[in-house]
Parts: C-alpha cells; sequence; structure tokens
C-alpha cells in the first residue's frame, strides 16, 4: 500500500491505538491519531482516505462523531470503519452502519482482515473520488465548450479555447487560430481566472510530418510562445501539443496544454482532445457564418435600390446596415424617387420575419408601391391599394411610411401604415415627430388613411427610420425615441449623409439583434437663396452603403 494513504485512528486506550497504528504503518499507510471524539473531528478532513473509529470515546460518542464526518459536505467522502470491544452485538453493529459508518469489526481485530477492511474502504473512496471528479470534469467541460461554440471571431474562439481548456484540466494552456496566411493568432491562459496575454504572428507552428500531436520539451518550446508565456509568468515546461486541422486538411489552429512534473492522465487527454475538436468546429461554423452573413447581405442589397436619384434641390441619403446576430434576409426597405407631378417620393418601412421569403415581399411591397405612386395616386390611396394586394396574395404584414415632397415649396405630406414617426430636425434644433397613424398593412383597413403637412424649409432634416435603429430587447422603446429626437436634433444643420452617420453611430451597440435602414432628406438653396431648377438631378452616394 503506497504511502499516500492516510488513516486517522481514533481510540481512546493508547494501547489499542497503537495496534492498530503500527499495523497500518508496516502495511504503508500514513497514520493521523486521536484520543477523543473532539480531538477526531478536529483532525478529520478531506486530505484524509479513511478513519479507524472507536465506538465508546469518553467525550463525544463515536456515533456522534460519524455523524458529523458524514454531515460535512468536506469529509462526506471519507469512509469510516468503526470499531468496538464492547458494542459487538448484531444490534450494536446494524446501528452503526445505519449511523453513518461503512463498515463494522468487533474487537479483538483481526490484523489481516483489519487491514483489507481498509484497504477495500480506500480503494471505494478512490472510486468514488474519482467519479465526482469526473462529473465534475464533465460539467466544467460542458461550461466551457458553450461560449466557444457560440464565438462570433477568430479571436474570440482563441480566448475561449485558452480559457476553457485552462479551466478544466487546470494547468496553463496555449490557443493558436490560423485566421488567413500570414496571420495566427495565440492565447495564453496561465491560471483559471487570469488575464490572457495575446499575440498574432505571421507564422504557424506546424505539426511534425503526419502528425496530429506532440510533446514540446522545455528546451523546444517555439519560439512565438516564447515570450507571450514569460509575460503569463508561465515558467519552464514540458507542453503537450495538439494541432487542428479541418476538413479540407488545413492547419486551422492548435492548443498546447503545460505537462510539467505532472504527466496528463487519460482523462485530461480526453478532455483536450475535446476542446480541440470543439475549437475546429467552432472555427469551421464561424467560417460558415461569415459566408452565409456575406451572401444573405449581397441578396438583401440586390432588393434595395441601387441609389438614390431625385430631382435637383432634393439630397436623399440612406443607410442600411444587417445584424451580425442574424444570417437571414430581413425585410427592411427605403426608396426615393421622382413623381410625374414634379414632386418627390420618399418611403420607408419593414416586412414582418427574416427570411427570404420576408425579403422577396419586401422588394414587391417596394416595387407596387412605387408603381402606385408613379400612377398618379395619393399616398393614402396607394397604401389601401397596396394592402388590398398584399392581403390577396401574402401572409405577411409591413409597416410603411410615405413622405411626398415639393422640392419648390417645400410642402411635405406624410402618410404611415403602422410606422415609427417621422423627424422633422429643424435648422435651429428643434425636433418636431411627425406621424398620419393608420393601421399597418395586412389587416383591413375600413378607415380613411390621414395624412399630415408639414414644411421642409431649406436646411432642415427628414429623418425616416426602422425600429432596427432604436429598439432594444431589454430597453424602452418610447424612451430610445426621445434620445433619437435628442441626438438629431445636437446634429442640426448637418446635411442628409452625416446625418445618417451620427445616428447610426449613436445607436451602434452589441444589442442590436435587428436589421437597420436610415434614410435623411433635405432641401438645398442655392448661393443666391433660390432653388436649383427642378429639371436638374442630384444622385446621393448614400445609397445602400453598410455601415
Amino acid at each position: 500500500m503506497s504511502a499516500e494513504r492516510t488513516v486517522l485512528v481514533v481510540d481512546d486506550t493508547p494501547a489499542h491505538r497503537y495496534v492498530m497504528a503500527s499495523w497500518l504503518r508496516r502495511a504503508g499507510f500514513d497514520v493521523v491519531e486521536a484520543g477523543t471524539g473532539g480531538e477526531a473531528l478536529a483532525k478529520a478532513s478531506a486530505h484524509v482516505d479513511a478513519v479507524v473509529l472507536d465506538v465508546n470515546l469518553p467525550d463525544v460518542p463515536g456515533r456522534e462523531v460519524c455523524s458529523r464526518i458524514k454531515a460535512d459536505p468536506a469529509t462526506a467522502h471519507v469512509p469510516v470503519l468503526h470499531v468496538s470491544a464492547t458494542h459487538v452485538d448484531a444490534a450494536a453493529r446494524v446501528a452503526g452502519l445505519e449511523g453513518g459508518a461503512d463498515a463494522y469489526l468487533p474487537e479483538p481485530l483481526d490484523r489481516d482482515e483489519f487491514l483489507a477492511t481498509i484497504s477495500a474502504l480506500c480503494r471505494r473512496a478512490d472510486a468514488q473520488r474519482g467519479a465526482g471528479r469526473a462529473a465534475r470534469r464533465l460539467e466544467a467541460l460542458t461550461d466551457a465548450l458553450v461560449p466557444l461554440h457560440e464565438a462570433r471571431s477568430p479571436e474570440a474562439v482563441t480566448d475561449h479555447a485558452a480559457r476553457g481548456a485552462c479551466a478544466v484540466l487546470g494547468r496553463p494552456v496555449v490557443s493558436m487560430v490560423v485566421v488567413e496566411a500570414g496571420v495566427v493568432l495565440r492565447s495564453v491562459c496561465a491560471a483559471e481566472g487570469a488575464a490572457l496575454v495575446r499575440g498574432r504572428g505571421p507564422t504557424a507552428v506546424v505539426p511534425p510530418t503526419g502528425a496530429t500531436s506532440a510533446v514540446f520539451g522545455p528546451d523546444d518550446v517555439p519560439a512565438p510562445w516564447r515570450p507571450l508565456l514569460a509575460e503569463a509568468g508561465v515558467g519552464p515546461s514540458s507542453w503537450f501539443t495538439l494541432w487542428l486541422v479541418d476538413g479540407t486538411g488545413a492547419l486551422v489552429g492548435g492548443l498546447a496544454v503545460a505537462v510539467g512534473d505532472e504527466p496528463l492522465s487519460d482523462e485530461e487527454r480526453e478532455a483536450a482532445e475535446r476542446f480541440a475538436e470543439a475549437a475546429t468546429v467552432a472555427l469551421a461554423n464561424l467560417r460558415t457564418f461569415a459566408e452565409e452573413h456575406r451572401i444573405a447581405l449581397a441578396l438583401q442589397r440586390a432588393f434595395l435600390p441601387s441609389g438614390l436619384r431625385v430631382r435637383g434641390g432634393v439630397e436623399v441619403a440612406a443607410r442600411y446596415a444587417a445584424s451580425d446576430a442574424r444570417l437571414d434576409v430581413g425585410g427592411d426597405f427605403y426608396d426615393a424617387y421622382d413623381l410625374p407631378d414634379g414632386r418627390v417620393a420618399v418611403v420607408i418601412g419593414d416586412v414582418q420575419g427574416h427570411s427570404l421569403r420576408a425579403a422577396t415581399v419586401m422588394a414587391e411591397v417596394r416595387m407596387t408601391l412605387r408603381a402606385y405612386l408613379r400612377e398618379g395616386h395619393d399616398a393614402a390611396a396607394a397604401l389601401d391599394l397596396l394592402n388590398a394586394a398584399l392581403r390577396d396574395d401574402h401572409t405577411e404584414f409591413a409597416t410603411v411610411c410615405v413622405c411626398v415632397l415639393d422640392p419648390v415649396t417645400g410642402a411635405l405630406e406624410l402618410t404611415d401604415a403602422g410606422h415609427l414617426p417621422a423627424f422633422l430636425v429643424r435648422t435651429d434644433g428643434t425636433v418636431v415627430r411627425a406621424k398620419a397613424g393608420s393601421r399597418l398593412l395586412g389587416l383591413p383597413s375600413p378607415d380613411a388613411r390621414p395624412t399630415r403637412r408639414e414644411d421642409l424649409a431649406p436646411g432642415d432634416v427628414l429623418v425616416l427610420l426602422t425600429d432596427g435603429l432604436v429598439e432594444r430587447r431589454d430597453g424602452s422603446l418610447v424612451d430610445a425615441l426621445d434620445r433619437l429626437a435628442h441626438v438629431a436634433g445636437q446634429h442640426a444643420g448637418l446635411d442628409p449623409e452625416a446625418m445618417c452617420d451620427r445616428l447610426v453611430a449613436a445607436f451602434d451597440d452589441p444589442g442590436r439583434e435587428d436589421d437597420v435602414a436610415v434614410v435623411a432628406v433635405a432641401r438645398q438653396s442655392s448661393p443666391d437663396g433660390t432653388l436649383p431648377a427642378t429639371s436638374s438631378y442630384v444622385t446621393s452616394a448614400g445609397g445602400s452603403a453598410g455601415v
């Protein structure tokens, strides 16, 4: 028996205690002795492998000592062997076992039976501790893998792999991710909870030919790791290293675990391999996510106008930003175009849902509304006709705001179907919320849709937006609209391009989960104070640019 086993021997008779301690020491155990129940409770700890406990003690009865050892979470796993020279009948043994003891031997003891019982109790305790460690490690592994799979950038994968593996294995870890040719990210986690040390280099540490793992000795630590390990305070060590290879066989990263004087157990090696596999999957998912997000964004922009070209004297700018949290295509849209009567229509809207279907319905709504307005219908009539068409052909709902502007007089007519208010930002910083609300599209609308009339003076800016700019899951929409009015007022006098940029920047935060569309409109005066001729045109550079 290895001297790593420690047994606490509790007996108020020195001679009995001496005999049991001698047997145990000769068998290879470490022994701690106690002569009273109080002393036994003081010396019992999680580091004790077994307790030999006399039933008759002068201060605290042995059965109570056993109960208190088992009631303490720190020592509940420690096996207790009751011994007694007086309580030897079946009833006493049953009472002792039911009181929490793991075994019961009457005195006088047989040496071989006594040592075999202690050894069996230690083996069982080892198995229980091993199962507990495995369960705790599995739980920690599960907790650590969740943020790794949720990572949305190569930097996050590198960091979560280092932190998670270090927390589970209790050893320093170096994680590596190959972003692209010539760009390798590295993170070192020296201990659970310690600050990460990050590095970036041009060259990956490559595995030996045909190998997926290797061990670097203390003198063979790869050069790119050395300054990071020194900064993290990690001393000389050997490193068990696993390389991450994707489905095409390309090297995408690696994971190195400090070995030191204590080699990795089979469980630790398996946990390290799980992290390497998870990091490989996370990187593959990340690349897939990035590609699908790029395709979704390109598709979204294909459904939006490529440029906003309207009559001279009117400047229109727009910004569209896809949500980083979603892969699917949204239903936000905007538009601006000339009408046959010389006025300019500016439109913004949002079709319910995030899907390719929502995007196709959005494109249909945008073009159908354009056709009705250019056919000569006023905004209210156009929205009614559009509502009828939408209800006949689709199940989706949509919100739309239509603004019709006379470039010469500045007369502005606004009609909306369930959309957010428009904001008129005057040159003096005053902000007017303009709304003429009616039911959103997709619902019966028996009442006439009202029209609100305003004047847009030269230098004033009309701002239209979709709710993705301001709405947050954990915030108040009313408060957000108040904040938008405040920000817009602070930037009164800016041109539409700058106004769009300021508003998008003011609400650019991690809580945004929806697409954003913002449109700003202004009338521009000529140097002599007159408007340019309505036959000339101004092309906005804002278009569908992302941010």
